[in-house]
């Protein structure tokens, strides 16, 4: 059907699970942020605000969902909630507890009950060595600019006082790597604080951070503005790391990423019980580690989608490498992604990218970022519910105009139900502080995605797995590395496993016997997608023509012809990731003229009907005939999105 063709089509009846709106109390949702002053460069206090031309939108003050929704991440750059309890403003030296305008410490009730001592620190030009800090020590740092560093002790305390309009500020001037970390020679100092602080300006490499770049466990971000540090990222959060209602905004790579950690997680050696709360998460890879983008049909030739105006002088040459964005993560085991607001970041808004296991994405507001809103990439065990989530991937997306480019992407990734699956995190701090898992079924559930490039897409790469030369490890099935789909295992046993084209599973093969097939591909299984709602006028959107950007608006679940090995048919992956992998779309509100493409990357019939998108699966040969596996083309039915409504198809 033609762009313009609008019509109301049911499939079923639409059901809103009476518990799931039950659960969702109502609310609003918000871009927030209002026209605010644009940062400036010495930052006389702990406000950094969004430029002047960003303000809320209307229609994300409005009850969303196809449920009501509960209030979303709200702006924190600039806000009062970044300016310091604490006022004094007088002499530096040691101090007591209990001196007026400090903070205390030492007792249970006070603002810091494991410390014991406190000093108060003044604006100077100062590097402070680890052995300089004593463990457990608050250090307050007056009102001003104070340009240097710290090599923190375990327990220390990092905190910034107010007086007369003016916060605190750590000045790394473009000259120093590190604005707070430890001395890797003196072990792990865990458990350190940072709070109100604004960091700022100093030079991390790139896919280093300014804060906690050793990757101590225990470290907490609150209420403090990271800004402005470049080429590389904020901070690295590490296991047992909170970074909570702080700014994370115009860094050069990522706002943080979690990845390099003191403690590893017992099955992915990386961080472990990460949460990420309350904060706002915008505009960094000012340097463009993302890349310049082409499109002919917009006029783009070497198109650097970051303005002039954010551009840092500072960054240098930089090599784009793929990695950027609000922030990503790369083997981490129990990470909290809620009510933070995520926008107008370059790259993605938040990827979880390689053998993360248990993240949940909740309650965020996730806009106007250059590529998509969220990313599970060859990963587990994932819960994406009740975000809103708008005008996404409108800048990478004519970029790549033939391929689905989604608010919410899902690569190889999913919960596992074939090789005894992925666990939820065992550590302790883990369990102690309540993170959720996910190991029967990942869901993608009452969001509402609005204008973005594309909708909610499900994507396996039928020639990753092990040993394929592009991804350095392994599955986590069976413990890993440790189990029998390592990578010399996978090298070993993978060119001989088969798959069964009657249940669409791997056979058991090789040497220990295991189903190598299925064991040792990522794969995009056991997702639900159920009770969103999707919003989507091309009007809206630069670009979104059949002409100049092709799959603007899709939808849907594909592989390509390939496999892993030379037994592989060429439509084996497609017909097990869009038939008997679990993967089930229902009781979704499609508002405006989104498109389904289904089974191949190179099916000649996507985009797909509704009729053949939801049709029932028994009329169909689930795209096994000679037509489909030599010719490339099916049209399904494909048995999705039962209870669904859509309102304006093409």
């Amino acid at each position: 059907m033609s762009r313009t063709t609008m019509t109301v089509v049911v499939a079923g009846v639409l059901l809103v699970a009476a518990a799931l709106a039950a659960a969702l109390a109502a609310g609003t949702t918000g871009d927030g942020g209002g026209a605010a002053r644009p940062v400036t460069g010495a930052a006389q206090s702990n406000d950094v605000s969004a430029p002047s031309d960003v303000r809320v939108r209307a229609a994300d003050e409005q009850l969303v969902g196809a449920a009501p929704a509960r209030s979303k991440g709200r702006a924190v750059c600039g806000r009062p909630a970044l300016r310091s309890p604490w006022r004094y403003a007088g002499r530096p030296g040691p101090y007591r507890s209990g001196t007026s305008g400090l903070p205390t410490f030492g007792r249970p009730g006070t603002d810091f009950p494991a410390a014991t001592r406190g000093a108060v620190l003044p604006p100077q030009d100062k590097d402070y060595q680890n052995w300089e800090l004593s463990p457990r020590t608050v250090y307050y740092l007056a009102p001003g600019t104070h340009r240097g560093s710290f090599s923190a002790s375990s327990g220390d305390v990092f905190v910034g006082g107010w007086a007369d309009g003016v916060g605190a500020t750590l000045d790394g001037g473009y000259t120093r790597p590190v604005a707070i970390d430890s001395n890797i020679s003196t072990g792990e100092q865990p458990g350190v604080t940072i709070a109100y602080l604004t960091i700022e300006k100093f030079a991390p490499p790139v896919d280093q951070t300014a804060i906690n770049q050793t990757g101590n466990s225990g470290w907490k971000l609150l209420h403090s503005t990271v800004t402005l540090n470049v080429p590389g990222g904020g901070m690295f959060a590490a296991s047992d790391n909170i970074l909570r209602d702080s700014c994370l905004t115009q860094n050069g790579q990522y706002g943080f990423q979690s990845a390099q950690t003191l403690r590893g997680d017992s099955l992915t050696g990386g961080p472990y019980n990460v949460w990420v709360e309350n904060n706002e998460i915008s505009y960094n890879d000012t340097c463009d580690l993302s890349g310049l983008l082409d499109n002919p049909g917009l006029g783009w030739r070497n198109h650097n989608p970051v303005p002039k105006r954010f551009r840092n002088a500072h960054c240098g040459t930089v090599k784009g490498n793929g990695n950027q964005g609000g922030f990503k993560l790369w083997g981490t085991n129990g990470v909290m992604i809620r009510s933070n607001w995520i926008h107008h970041n370059w790259g993605v808004g938040g990827w979880a990218d390689t053998n993360n296991a248990n993240t949940t994405w909740t309650a965020n507001t996730i806009t106007d970022n250059e590529n998509g809103a969220i990313w599970e990439e060859t990963s587990y065990n994932f819960s994406i519910t009740d975000n809103w989530i708008a005008r996404n991937n409108l800048t990478d997306g004519p970029g790549n105009p033939n391929f689905p480019m989604a608010a919410i992407y899902i690569s190889e990734s999913g919960s596992d139900s074939k090789n005894a699956g992925v666990p939820t995190c065992a550590m302790a701090s883990c369990k102690a502080s309540g993170m959720p898992g996910h190991p029967k079924r990942s869901v993608i559930a009452a969001n509402t995605l609005v204008d973005n490039g594309g909708g909610v897409f499900l994507w396996q790469n039928s020639n990753r797995h092990c040993s394929d030369g592009f991804d350095g490890g392994c599955t986590l099935l069976k413990g890993g590395a440790k189990g029998p789909f390592s990578v010399k295992g996978c090298e070993a046993n993978l060119p001989g496993a088969r798959i069964n084209r009657t249940t669409w599973r791997g056979e058991v093969t090789g040497s220990p016997p295991q189903d190598y097939w299925d064991g040792c591909m990522w794969q995009t299984q056991n997702v639900d997608v159920t009770h969103n709602r999707i919003d989507f006028n091309p009007s809206h959107i630069a670009g979104c023509t059949p002409k100049v950007w092709p799959a603007c608006g899709a939808n849907g679940v594909f592989s390509q012809f390939g496999g892993p090995n030379s037994s592989a048919g060429g439509g084996d992956v497609p017909t097990q990731v869009t038939f008997a992998q679990g993967n089930r779309w229902s009781h979704n509100v499609y508002n405006g003229p989104s498109t389904f493409y289904a089974w191949s990357q190179g099916n000649h019939d996507n985009p797909v009907t509704w009729t053949q998108w939801t049709g029932s699966v028994s009329k169909g040969d689930r795209c096994t005939s000679s037509v489909s596996r030599h010719g490339g083309s099916c049209t399904g039915p494909f048995g999705q999105d039962a209870g669904s409504v859509v309102r304006g198809v093409r």
